[in-house]
């Protein structure tokens, strides 16, 4: 920059390019010298102006990584409490004994994907029904991730109510995830990874009532936030998320678009309902020729034979979301009316209560007039313990076409 202010001095007398020191002609200081001052006032002024402007971006950045030191620093890492293969999850305890939990990504990673969910997280941030979180940087040779610390996963609390879920808590839960999903969407992202391992409790937070949405290693925008322009429809993806959970046209390498996780969530339904999905438990050779079982068992079952045994509502949801064309906005105030209305016809009433939830009650031993905590009767399929696609933390395996979730984001 100061080369272009020396430059507009000569130039500024001669019309053209600087002359050089033997022109004959250079000397703007004798035929100009009060304009010649006055540029070079400019410059010093510029200069003076962009070393303040240095000095503060340093003592920002400066300030900056002195708050993430402390901001980590005031945590004592304590047990670990979870993890996979995108890394590991610690409890950490602040001096007041405020729990937190702490993600840990390793360096080179074969698959990061840590800083990309921290930047779903803040998209997210304040939200109901997301976590907060407190903290993203670096430390030693590890990215790290502050966050709320939340309960049990609906997987966790599925198995101890003996893998089924009574009817009204399985409409108490559509009713929540349907809700935090539209609220994603209304954000421009999808989740791409729907499954009960990704919905928590509150974990003591407020009454036991409230289903939190994590886990957006897989998540992205669909369509552009200013212009609201839609992602292109593309063959030829990869599997990406979780095979059990996993719409047809995700297993058909076709781009996810909303509706994609409106699918994944009506399988999560009938999971809960029935105890199981027909396509679990099935054998094959390797994981990527179950992924096709799992595809064709998808295909070939009919809706009503899927649903059977569920209300009619659960058939009604799974064929709205397959009606739906790619770039679709999906009608979710619809859905949740129809499930909410089941709700009523069936009697049941919301109190708000703790009491209102399958696990909370079996935990106060008082089960209420619905079987909650029997084990499931299968109907002669088998594999409902295979936690494959439910906590195979697929969506993370990006190595090779193959794995799930190695298409691009």
């Amino acid at each position: 920059p100061e080369k272009s202010v020396f430059a507009d001095i000569t130039t500024n007398f001669h019309g053209s390019a600087p002359k050089t020191p033997n022109s004959a002609h250079f000397d703007p200081f004798d035929q100009h010298p009060s304009a010649c001052f006055g540029l070079l006032d400019r410059l010093l002024n510029f200069h003076c102006t962009t070393t303040a402007s240095a000095t503060r971006l340093l003592s920002t950045h400066q300030l900056q990584q002195q708050a993430m030191q402390s901001s980590i620093s005031k945590y004592r890492i304590t047990k670990r409490v979870g993890g996979g293969s995108f890394g590991d999850i610690y409890l950490g305890v602040g001096a007041n004994g405020e729990k937190v939990a702490v993600k840990f990504e390793k360096h080179g990673a074969r698959c990061p994907q840590l800083r990309h969910e921290y930047k779903v997280y803040r998209e997210l941030q304040n939200a109901p029904g997301f976590a907060k979180v407190h903290y993203f940087g670096t430390q030693d040779s590890y990215n790290l991730m502050v966050m709320d610390l939340l309960g049990p996963s609906l997987e966790d609390q599925f198995n101890k109510c003996g893998r089924r879920f009574s009817l009204k808590t399985v409409l108490m839960i559509a009713d929540q995830l349907l809700e935090r999903v539209e609220l994603m969407h209304s954000r421009h992202l999808i989740h791409r990874d729907i499954k009960p391992a990704n919905f928590v409790t509150d974990g003591g937070r407020g009454n036991g009532n409230f289903v939190y949405c994590i886990d957006f290693g897989l998540s992205k925008r669909y369509r552009h936030p200013r212009t609201l322009q839609h992602i292109p429809q593309r063959e030829g993806r990869s599997l990406t998320g979780t095979p059990r959970y996993a719409s047809i046209n995700n297993h058909l390498g076709v781009e996810q678009s909303r509706r994609d996780d409106l699918e994944s969530i009506g399988y999560v339904l009938v999971y809960f309902l029935k105890g199981g999905l027909p396509w679990q438990g099935l054998k094959a050779k390797s994981a990527t020729k179950k992924y096709k079982l799992i595809m064709e068992k998808k295909q070939s079952i009919t809706i009503p034979a899927l649903c059977q045994g569920c209300p009619s509502q659960f058939a009604e949801y799974l064929a709205y979301c397959r009606s739906l064309k790619f770039e679709a906005k999906p009608n979710i105030a619809y859905l949740r009316g129809m499930f909410r209305d089941l709700f009523r016809t069936q009697g049941y009433s919301n109190n708000n209560s703790s009491l209102d939830w399958d696990w909370n009650r079996i935990d106060s031993g008082s089960a209420g007039g619905e079987r909650v905590s029997s084990a499931p009767d299968n109907g002669g399929m088998n594999g409902y313990a295979d936690n494959m696609g439910g906590q195979v933390d697929a969506g993370y395996q990006r190595s090779s076409r193959n794995n799930v979730g190695s298409g691009r984001r």
